[in-house]
């Protein structure tokens, strides 16, 4: 049985709607992001999947292209969360 926790990835999964309603956003402007690949996505029928991860490095404009190497991003988040301290 899984718990609903951020490491389980089906829960940290939401729709264009979902996060259009929580970033107050258009459903379009986030379809759109998804369309242009501004955005890490996945169509499930007609629905545009996104994460809540990518969706906030969307509104932070921190845009991770699909073949940066996995294992950087987390030496570059606190890299760039210790630049924001620094400010």
């Amino acid at each position: 049985m899984h718990k609903n926790n951020d490491s389980n990835c089906l829960f940290a999964v939401i729709t264009a709607q979902e996060a259009a309603q929580l970033w107050g956003l258009s459903r379009n402007a986030v379809s759109d992001a998804c369309r242009r690949g501004a955005l890490r996505s996945r169509r499930s029928g007609k629905t545009w999947l996104v994460t809540i991860e990518d969706m906030l490095r969307y509104q932070q404009g921190r845009y991770w292209p699909d073949n940066f190497p996995v294992e950087l991003q987390p030496a570059l988040e606190s890299a760039l969360a210790q630049m924001e301290r620094d400010e």
